[in-house]
């Protein structure tokens, strides 16, 4: 164990560089009293244009799809060009949860899930003294470190069965909701809740979808049907405006009954009384394409707009600026650390992302790279009011509905969007714009090749980093980096036979809860 400690203290976990790219604690000193109630909301494929403020074009406007959380933003601090680091739950979950870039964390996919090796926030809070609290309707894997009582509807067996995700959705806040009602006024809380809607398959909330559509839809279009829409992709079917109406209203019906539920939770912390003093982060972990690029319905391919930005919101009264909206594009990463840093906890461990809670209460956010990536061929940076992706692949097969025939996500080598001109990135300027592509390619390779994303044998072979190592200027005294690389293969073993044993201590000292949901 000590070996293992060693290595993790000068490396930061397995395969992460060598002794000069070690990744040693970047503290934040605490600078308030520690909240007495913490959550964190993450809405999965929550795409920003489908909530209040930025309802517009595309047969939405005029819709009333958020009106809790259109109250709740003018409340809190709106950061609302929010850039996740890929289109995927895990991996975005992740970086949300720990601030770090996901070639640090580690998890690259939703397949062959493994935790970060870093500590998550539930992690942060309870060794803070607080009692954690773990709700999700999503996969269960974030809710499963630093969770004194943990609540998952995704392996709940209903025994009347979920009628789809929003029963699963409204099944989990029912729990909450209970469990805020029997807690202590005086025990302090950390709360996890993830919502799965809106997420395909896009089933209908049929009286927010009456509301929003009240003419009738006879076409062919089932957005409740995923081999439907995959083979409409395929078969690169165009849809008309009445097809797009339906599709953006069914899947508004599920923004509409999400909207209603943090409702619910946020009255029970008013009703609880925690509620004035309680920090609260909103967010998701990507949004959803609706057919903005390629005829794609959904987001796993997508490094676009439509699916890499989100909007996110921290409430904290008395600590941050109520009313503020921060359009300056902001890195998920930077979500954790200004989340333990508002909240009085301070941060001790590693970290990529930076506490935004200075420039936020100063009112003006310094612009940072945001990058962010798509497998293991793709990577990008928005920045500059441009967004900019390299993909070496010119394409992408691994996700629904390419994981089947010859179908590939099409991607030109390099492009380049304008968010001034063109904030749907629309229109591909990388043959017009030779400076800006320049200067975007070098930011993004110089993040590819800065630090190792593999193993060293890995970096050296893989196409992404030898065609970002062609580009960037070779500097003198370059080596081929060791030292945390090498001593990564046995770190990993060690690492995976500590965790599971801290793991079985964990759950041996603090019992995980599976309540059953209400009949």
């Amino acid at each position: 164990m000590n070996l293992l400690l060693v290595t993790l203290f000068a490396c930061g976990g397995a395969d992460t560089g060598d002794a000069e790219g070690a990744r040693l604690p970047r503290p934040i000193e605490p600078r308030f009293e520690p909240a007495p109630t913490v959550l964190v909301i993450v809405v999965d494929t929550l795409t920003r244009r489908h909530l209040g403020p930025w309802l517009e074009g595309d047969g939405t406007a005029g819709w009333d799809t958020t009106p809790r959380l259109d109250a709740f933003f003018q409340q809190s601090t709106v950061l609302a060009d929010t850039q996740v680091v890929r289109g995927l739950t895990g991996v975005s979950v992740s970086s949300i949860t720990t601030g770090t870039w996901p070639r640090v964390h580690g998890v690259r996919d939703n397949r062959d899930w493994k935790q970060p090796w870093n500590r998550m926030l539930p992690e942060l809070f309870q060794a803070q003294g607080y009692t954690t609290l773990g709700y999700s309707a999503n996969t269960c894997q974030f809710i499963d470190r630093g969770i004194d009582e943990r609540n998952c509807t995704w392996i709940w067996e209903h025994p009347d069965g979920f009628d789809g995700q929003v029963d699963r959705d409204i099944t989990l806040v029912d729990q909450l909701v209970s469990d805020l009602a029997s807690k202590p006024a005086d025990e302090p809380l950390f709360l996890w809740l993830h919502l799965i809607d809106p997420h395909d398959p896009f089933n209908p909330v049929d009286r927010w979808y009456d509301e929003l559509h009240p003419e009738e839809y006879t076409g062919e279009l089932d957005p409740e049907d995923p081999s439907m829409l995959d083979a409409w992709i395929l078969a690169e079917t165009e849809l008309s405006e009445e097809e797009q109406r339906h599709l953006e209203a069914v899947y508004a019906s599920q923004v509409r009954e999400t909207d209603n539920q943090i409702g619910r939770v946020l009255d029970a912390l008013a009703e609880s009384g925690r509620y004035e003093e309680a920090v609260i982060l909103f967010t998701s972990d990507h949004g959803e394409e609706l057919g903005a690029h390629n005829g794609y319905f959904f987001h796993g391919c997508s490094p676009y707009q439509q699916t890499m930005q989100v909007a996110s919101a921290i409430r904290a009264p008395g600590r941050l600026p109520q009313g503020l909206v921060v359009d300056t594009a902001i890195r998920s990463v930077d979500l954790a650390p200004t989340l333990a840093d508002v909240a009085g906890i301070g941060w001790e461990d590693f970290r990529d992302g930076e506490s935004l809670v200075d420039e936020l209460v100063a009112g003006e956010v310094s612009e940072r790279p945001a990058f962010f990536e798509r497998s293991l061929s793709t990577a990008g940076v928005v920045y500059a009011g441009h967004r900019y992706i390299l993909d070496v692949n010119e394409g992408f097969s691994e996700c629904k509905p390419y994981d089947v025939g010859d179908g590939i996500f099409p991607n030109e080598r390099e492009e380049l969007y304008d968010h001034a001109a063109d904030p749907e990135e629309q229109d591909d300027i990388a043959d017009q714009d030779p400076e800006t592509l320049a200067m975007l390619r070098e930011l993004t390779c110089q993040w590819v090749t800065e630090d190792t994303w593999f193993a060293y044998k890995a970096d050296e072979t893989h196409p992404l980093v030898t065609a970002c190592r062609a580009v960037l200027p070779a500097e003198e005294g370059d080596e081929p980096a060791k030292g945390c690389a090498a001593a990564g293969s046995a770190a990993t073993g060690l690492l995976a036979a500590a965790g599971l044993l801290l793991g079985l201590r964990r759950r041996a000292q603090r019992p995980v809860s599976l309540p059953m949901p209400k009949s």
